[in-house]
């Protein structure tokens, strides 16, 4: 490919009404290689994306497939893909977007040259997400999503971390993969010394805070003025109900609808409509390509025919089966009293930030009142001439610079925080709210980690929720028998640091997890997860754990000894294991009590926290439990989802092959090929084939 190109990158599965204004409107703004993966489709949208391929307008892959050597996930398949292809590592500048986003460019004419215009030199540009809502929008029409859909989440407050995620364009030369939200950079571009740009969507320089990592932006750092992504997330509540709905009438399944990701982002705080000014162009650009080329026009009336007939279908089957699912989404009171509550919430946080500046201006203001300038102090004296220069100060490693906590700490809106540092161990806070306060407890693969950068366990996801939280992080295996830390956090409860907030959930996995139940009966009231725990490793109380050897040799007379003793003064406990792992099992069935609850991980060996992020499960999980909305029932719904984890169904065929039962293997074999994973299917009939022949 020539130099020059402008190439755009989107995955994409079921969104066919939606992709003829997507691809029109990048096209108008300068994008010229526009390459799409699509997968699994039921919408008709892999026709569509067909005959847009034959008519020249796009690059069409399909990515259904899971190629060995290839991730499992569509989207970073489909990246891997991408970037191993000419025409995208040939590009001048390359962008991955999601098919609900578009680039909204607000320098000069709204092309990217008039962007490029206005940044100057840059190697990276990244535009931060302006969330839209439903707008109160409820039924689906085929209009232009860019014109329907205009009201959004506000700039100058921060909704949610997740609100400020960026999107970026770059040159791929420093680039050694693609992301989501950003490039990863070659190991020589991530050194200050390499002069790489990395801009904003304001055209600020901000590469010191993306060049190692990061995916979204701070109020310190996010930008507006020049570009900005618009991301319609929800569209109309119809669409919402398409995209998220669970089950039947006659399912069975109460948790038909998760609202999780809509009271998350169907942000109508406030009115952005800056990209209808491209609306007639796009309709005169989407009538051309109708007119000449029918076989594009007849897929895309197929799609939007879809669309029509299955939200119709739908909305009939939630009236049946949920009246307040049905009165919460369908009801335009009830979607109007939303907006006007976005709306109040926005006062109140402008007001709120109002306030801050207001301090903070008062703090930098000057103390004393000076009439006339003091006398300037006398000048130190420079170095003689032949005195030796002073040493460079040496480059900071990526391994020891800031953690995340501590530069959020600094540099978001959540400042209030500390980190106390002992021995042993060490503890960072960060309060984002007083309703929930997360502590997570490391576990043995993070006191592995020497670096300075090391995050405790989980940080990034508490964060993005919201969520308070305290990260203890052990830096030696020592399953957190220190008397330091037993006083440290006494020391807390004593002053009634824990009462302040309205929840309190502790969390981890394998040697976190028993500090997480040990610790428990500090806070009353309290939520544990406590992931394939040891209740404790003391050999008098459980001489057949022969695992751990360094914690085995912890001192584990005096405090905290046993985790299993004084749990009823805690909430619900949930301990999460495999019944198959028989020391799991063991320390699992130690813990007893009417708030004690087991949930079984099967096949998860001692690695159920793993296997549950794997299965896509954790984040859900960890939700509810904070929310304190766990139990059984809602657990082993969410973990329906492990079935179509190779993990899970490798592990299910392994055991069926050891017993000799090949007919079960086959059936599973036969299962997962129809789910389009032939992959998956001829490596277990390979198993079968292998197993059987011995």
């Amino acid at each position: 490919m020539t130099a020059g190109h402008r190439t755009l990158i989107v995955t994409t599965k079921n969104e066919g009404p939606f992709l003829l204004e997507w691809v029109a409107y990048h096209r108008l703004i300068g994008f010229d290689n526009i390459v799409v993966f699509a997968n699994d489709c039921e919408d008709g949208s892999d026709t569509l994306l067909t005959a847009l391929d034959a008519a020249g307008l796009i690059r069409f892959h399909d990515n259904s497939a899971v190629t060995e050597g290839l991730p499992a996930d569509p989207q970073n398949r489909a990246y891997r893909r991408a970037f191993a292809m000419d025409h995208v590592t040939g590009s001048d500048w390359v962008m991955v977007l999601d098919a609900d986003e578009f680039l909204n460019i607000h320098a000069g004419d709204g092309t990217l040259d008039a962007l490029f215009a206005a940044t100057g030199p840059a190697d990276v540009i990244s535009g931060t997400w302006c969330i839209y809502g439903n707008s109160g929008l409820i039924d689906y029409d085929a209009g232009l999503v860019t014109e329907r859909f205009t009201r959004c989440a506000p700039k100058d407050v921060q909704v949610s971390f997740r609100h400020f995620g960026m999107k970026t364009m770059f040159r791929p030369g420093p680039v050694h993969r693609l992301g989501i939200h950003r490039p990863f950079l070659k190991g020589e571009f991530k050194r200050p010394e390499n002069p790489l740009v990395w801009l904003n969507g304001s055209g600020a320089d901000v590469t010191p805070f993306f060049r190692e990592k990061g995916w979204s932006a701070s109020m310190a750092n996010k930008g507006y003025d020049l570009c900005q992504i618009n991301h319609y997330m929800i569209k109309s509540n119809a669409l919402f109900l398409m995209k998220r709905y669970r089950g039947t009438a006659n399912s069975g399944d109460q948790d038909r609808i998760n609202f999780d990701y809509y009271d998350s982002f169907n942000s109508n705080h406030t009115t952005d409509d800056s990209l209808t000014r491209w609306s007639d162009r796009i309709r005169a650009e989407l009538a051309r390509m109708r007119d000449s080329h029918p076989a594009v026009a007849a897929a895309h009336d197929a799609c939007t025919a879809f669309f029509h007939g299955k939200i119709a279908s739908l909305m009939a089957d939630l009236r049946d089966a949920d009246p307040e699912v049905t009165d919460r989404l369908l009801n335009p009171a009830a979607v109007a009293a939303q907006i006007a509550a976005d709306e109040a919430w926005l006062v109140t946080a402008r007001a709120a930030a109002a306030t801050r500046a207001a301090r903070a201006a008062a703090v930098a203001a000057p103390t004393t009142d000076r009439t006339t300038d003091p006398e300037p102090a006398p000048k130190t004296p420079g170095p003689a001439a032949d005195a030796p220069a002073a040493p460079e100060t040496p480059r900071i490693a990526p391994e020891d610079a800031a953690p995340q906590w501590l530069a959020d700490l600094r540099r978001s809106d959540h400042r209030i925080g500390f980190y106390r540092s002992d021995v042993h161990f060490g503890a960072h806070f960060a309060e984002r709210g007083l309703d929930q306060l997360v502590i997570s407890f490391d576990n043995l693969s993070n006191v592995r980690d020497p670096s300075l950068a090391r995050d405790s366990w989980g940080y990034d996801f508490y964060k993005a929720e919201g969520w308070s939280h305290l990260g203890v992080l052990s830096v030696a295996a020592n399953w957190y028998r220190d008397d330091a830390l037993f006083d440290y956090l006494e020391g807390l409860a004593r002053s009634g640091f824990f009462d302040r907030f309205g929840h309190v959930t502790l969390t981890g996995t394998s040697m976190g997890a028993y500090a997480a139940t040990a610790f428990a009966r500090l806070i009353p009231g309290c939520t544990v997860l406590a992931f394939s725990p040891q209740s404790t490793l003391d050999t008098d109380i459980v001489p057949w754990e022969e695992r751990f050897p360094s914690g085995r040799r912890q001192d584990w007379s005096g405090r905290y000894r046993d985790a299993t003793t004084d749990l009823d003064a805690a909430g619900l406990v949930f301990i999460l294991y495999d019944p198959g792992c028989a020391p799991d099992l063991q320390h699992a069935m130690r813990y007893q009590g009417d708030n004690v609850v087991h949930l079984r991980t099967w096949f998860a060996h001692h690695k159920s926290a793993l296997f549950l992020r794997r299965a896509d499960i954790l984040k859900a999980l960890v939700r509810l439990a904070v929310a304190g909305a766990l139990d059984s029932a809602a657990f082993y719904r969410l973990y329906r989802a492990r079935r179509a984890l190779p993990w899970y169904v490798n592990a299910l065929v392994e055991r069926a092959c050891a017993g000799g039962h090949y007919t079960l293997a086959g059936r599973v074999s036969d299962a997962v090929e129809r789910d389009g994973r032939t992959n998956l299917g001829r490596s277990i009939r390979n198993k079968i084939a292998r197993d059987a022949a011995q």
